[in-house]
């Protein structure tokens, strides 16, 4: 996962989960970006994220009526923060989140965080 302001990279991050679904994978995703650009203090955030199922999850359902505690965690996230919005993209045009997440196979830390672009993703 990454987020980007004003094109230009702002931190990247992937967390090995062992095994579990895709939708929870990739909720854990957005949760653990969110709360890093929080810590950071950033105002005005658009997550393009790749998962239409999530993004629907998310932006649809409301707080009280989620069966899931990680959609309810983001979806307060976004209601606190008023300028933050979570949007879909086709995959094939995330291809840095998919590098990111291909690089999580490999490492044994919890939550890497790359403060600068890594290597394996500058060819994008």
């Amino acid at each position: 996962m990454e987020y980007c302001g004003k094109g230009n990279w702002i931190v990247g991050y992937n967390r090995f989960l062992g095994k579990c679904s895709v939708f929870v994978a990739e909720l854990w995703g957005i949760l653990d970006g969110l709360l890093l650009i929080q810590k950071q203090g950033y105002n005005e955030i658009i997550i393009q994220f790749d998962n239409l199922e999530v993004v629907v999850a998310i932006s649809d359902s409301k707080l009280e009526r989620s069966n899931s505690t990680l959609v309810r965690q983001i979806q307060q996230i976004l209601l606190n923060e008023e300028k933050w919005c979570l949007r879909y993209v086709p995959r094939e045009t995330n291809k840095i989140a998919h590098a990111l997440t291909k690089m999580a196979l490999s490492n044994d830390e919890v939550l890497p965080v790359f403060d600068d672009l890594p290597m394996e993703i500058q060819k994008f």
